[in-house]
This record gives C-alpha cells, structure tokens and sequence, in this order.
C-alpha cells in the first residue's frame, strides 16, 4: 500500500474587474473542490459559499464512498435552489475538484490508492505527473474535467473545431450549475490518487492558455508557490474575473511504476468498480 503526503496550496482573487469575489473553496480533510458563483445571476457569491461549506462538512467524515458525496451534492442543489427561490432568481455556482475517500488528518498523510473527482460547470480539474526524479512535467498536463458548456458541446459535436467554437460561442454560457431549476448530471470520474492536481475557476483557464498553464504549475515544487504564481499569471494577463487556484500535491514513498489513468464512473459504479484494465487517460482537446 502507498502512502500519499499531501500538501496544498490554495489562493483567491478578486480579480481586476469584478467587485467582489464570487468564488469559494474547500480545501482540506482530503476534500479540494473550487466553486464559481454565477456573476450574472442572483447571490452567486452565497450559492457558491454554501456548497463550499456543504463539502467541509463532508471533509468531516472519517470515510466517504460516491453514495456520500452525491448525497452531498443533492442537498447543496436544494439549498441553491431554495436561495434563487428567495431571491426570485436563479442562483447558481460551478463545482469541480478532487475528493479522497478517508479523512485526511493533521499529519496530512493518506492510504488511499484512489480519488474521486466531480464537476459540474466551467471550472477545471487538471492533472500532472512527476519524473523519476519528482520534478513536475509539464507536457504531462491533462485536463481531466469536460467543461458543460454551449462552446464544449459544440467541439464535442463535430458542429465545431475549437478555433471556430473560441471566436463564434461566449465561453460563459454554460449548460449545467448546481442551483439549476432543471437539475445537474455531474460528472463523476476515478483517478490514481497521485502526482499534482490543479482545480481552478475560469478566471484561471479562460485567462492563460494550456501552454502557460502547464509551465506555470511544473515551475514550482511548492503548491502554495505554485498557485500564486498561477493566479499572477491570469492578474497580468488582465484579470478580467475571479481567480481561484488549489494546488493538491500527492506523492508516494513507493511512487507507481504505472502511467497515471482516470476513467469516468457511470452510471452503477463506484470506484472499487473500475479496474486498473479499464481506466483510459484523457488528453487535453482544446
């Protein structure tokens, strides 16, 4: 069994533009997620406030399997939808972010082999790999989370190559957020619980480009340096939105010899269901 150290950095801005932060994070206990409150719509900053503080409370809990985290996850979409109701509104937030299945104690230390990982929205979920010598790669950068988007659904389509999808769809509207009168479909996904991981909102993605994004996060070996320096990166390139960055670091004292693979959960399955032999590494499309 490997044991994971983790260390984190987390930072958030208002950024440049906006006057206040809409923006809010959980980061600890092994629960990391980033939610981003809908600026055009009514209490965004409470929306994504409240559904943060939901998944602290799951961060309590010594153990959490999917059943666990959904049901966190259903009763943060009735709170939202209650807030919009009171506000004679639609309120609503993105979700997106990494979630081991123990408490992580105060020694930060963990068992866990796995990681689930959730997303509803726009904001991201990245992941990086480390060389033999524990050095972050850059080329390695996956994005694990599909953004739910007018502009994703169109390059996943075909109706779109992403060049065309970038200049002729907004990139804000989007197709899902928890507080939606409709209901969600989040997506749930399994990882290796190993190597860095960067959750962020669009103030981070929609701000620098993959390229940047990458060198950024493999410059620095400190996840606290690392996420500053990320959110520095979307302030120079104009800060035209919230920016909020965690940084998780896991490392093994006996790091797998294996590639890193997720594999998306469907539907009946949790994470004990999804075999070393099935799990595909996703690559970045756009």
């Amino acid at each position: 069994m490997n044991v994971k150290h983790i260390e984190v950095g987390l930072n958030s801005n208002i950024g440049l533009r906006r006057k206040d932060n809409q923006d809010s994070a959980c980061a600890g206990n092994g629960v990391y997620v980033v939610c981003d409150g809908m600026g055009g719509g009514k209490g965004g900053k409470q929306a994504s406030s409240d559904v943060a503080e939901r998944f602290a409370r799951l961060a309590e809990l010594p153990t959490r399997d999917l059943d666990a985290i959904e049901e966190t996850l259903i009763l943060a979409q009735q709170e939202v939808l209650r807030l919009g109701e009171q506000l004679g509104g639609v309120a609503g937030t993105t979700i997106s972010g990494v979630l081991l299945p123990t408490r992580v104690g105060d020694d930060a230390i963990c068992s866990d082999e796995r990681c689930y990982i959730v997303n509803v929205g726009d904001s991201r979920t990245y992941h990086m790999r480390a060389d033999g010598n524990g050095a972050w790669l850059a080329d390695s950068l996956t994005c694990i989370t599909r953004d739910h988007s007018e502009r994703q659904n169109a390059i996943d389509s075909g109706q779109m190559l992403p060049d065309e999808a970038s200049r002729c769809i907004p990139r804000n509207i989007i197709t899902q957020c928890v507080g939606a009168p409709a209901g969600i479909q989040p997506d749930w996904y399994a990882a290796h619980a190993d190597g860095r991981f960067i959750i962020c909102s669009d103030g981070l993605h929609a701000q620098i480009g993959r390229e940047q994004l990458a060198e950024i996060a493999a410059a620095y070996a400190d996840p606290q340096m690392a996420a500053d320096m990320l959110v520095r990166a979307a302030l120079n390139a104009g800060g035209r939105d919230n920016i909020t960055v965690i940084v998780v670091d896991m490392r093994s004292d006996m790091p797998c010899d294996k590639d890193w693979n997720v594999s998306k959960i469907g539907d009946d399955e949790d994470i004990d269901d999804v075999l070393d032999g099935t799990l595909q590494t996703l690559r970045v499309i756009q």
